[in-house]
């Protein structure tokens, strides 16, 4: 009884390891079977059309709200025309601008506040590329003049518009492939404005004292100082001699961005600082401290340590390096702006 039990047992363990073995032949023989569902892995990399999302929600984005004025109040404007919820790209951010940028958000699923912040950004901004005609391309036209690197407002993105693009994106060390996409977008609104085209610190060249205030005065921007006077050895005058083409261009770019008065009232005058990024280097100049200035640079920046003195520092980077630092010096009512 014993032996004829053991017999069976022996025959269907036999069977047993005779289809398992056929089972993983099969396997072997069919590399490229498909796996079945409970067993499907998830893919390695992201796809492509996963990746731009969130390069976007990885990018520093400024705040545009209720109140403010300026280009990127304008951007904000053409880009809900472009997203089909039409707005007077007037750059005044009042009711009317506010109710379209809820209806947008309502029908994205966001918070509807109103408030045009970092995750409003995201879902806003349009991709533009050679080729792309209307009111994105012009708000990107509007972003690129506003930083520096003039170009016409047509809503037409020809070669003139995809250098520009270019050539701004060289300045902020982003792959400079001419297509405005999350990351330049982000870039653009940041502010900031260093380029003046070279690509190099500070924009570059140097300027003459009557160079860089034609450039400014020409922006409306105005200077002063308590001895009224533009000597850059005397430290009471406010002296533009020597001010680096991409500290004019920023303040300019401060100026279109903002909607605000800007006043000059430091620049390479002896007296500063010294060091490689200092006013007597031509990275450095002062403006008088306004509650519009001060909107403008606490919105677009990021508040980032304290200096020595005491003031406290907002930062724009962009690829992980400083573009431009804010010195809050509110004992002597300027910002100290370097741009780097």
């Amino acid at each position: 009884m014993r032996t004829a039990t053991h017999r069976i047992r022996l025959i269907a363990s036999a069977a047993l390891l005779t289809t398992a073995l056929s089972t993983g032949a099969a396997a072997t023989a069919s590399p490229h079977a498909p796996a079945s569902a409970a067993t499907a892995v998830a893919p390695t990399a992201l796809a492509p059309a996963a990746v731009a999302p969130a390069a976007a929600a990885q990018a520093s984005w400024p705040t545009v709200k209720s109140g403010q004025r300026g280009v990127d109040v304008t951007t904000v404007q053409l880009l809900l025309t472009a997203r089909g919820h039409a707005t007077k790209a007037d750059g005044v951010f009042g009711a009317g601008t506010a109710a379209k940028v809820k209806a947008f958000q309502k029908a994205q699923r966001l918070k509807a506040d109103g408030v045009v912040g970092r995750a409003t950004w995201t879902r806003l901004v349009v991709t533009v590329k050679t080729g792309s005609k209307g009111a994105a391309v012009k708000a990107l036209q509007h972003q690129l003049t506003a930083n520096g690197h003039t170009v016409n407002t047509d809503g037409v993105f020809g070669a003139g518009t995809a250098a520009k693009v270019k050539a701004f994106q060289k300045a902020h060390r982003l792959k400079a492939d001419g297509i405005a996409g999350p990351a330049t977008w982000a870039a653009l609104v940041r502010g900031g404005g260093s380029g003046g085209g070279s690509g190099t610190p500070g924009g570059g060249g140097k300027l003459s004292d009557a160079q860089a205030s034609a450039k400014l005065k020409a922006a409306g921007i105005s200077r002063v100082s308590s001895g009224n006077c533009t000597d850059r050895n005397r430290r009471n005058c406010t002296s533009l001699q020597g001010i680096r083409v991409g500290t004019v261009n920023g303040v300019i770019s401060l100026k279109k961005k903002s909607g605000c008065k800007v006043v000059v009232t430091g620049g390479t005058e002896t007296g500063h600082a010294g060091g490689k990024y200092s006013h007597w280097n031509g990275y450095k100049i002062d403006i008088s401290h306004t509650p519009c200035v001060t909107n403008y640079i606490q919105s677009h920046a990021k508040k980032h340590h304290k200096r020595g003195d005491g003031a406290w520092v907002w930062r724009v980077t962009s690829g992980g390096k400083a573009v431009v630092d804010y010195a809050d010096e509110r004992r002597a009512n300027h910002w100290d702006i370097t741009y780097y």
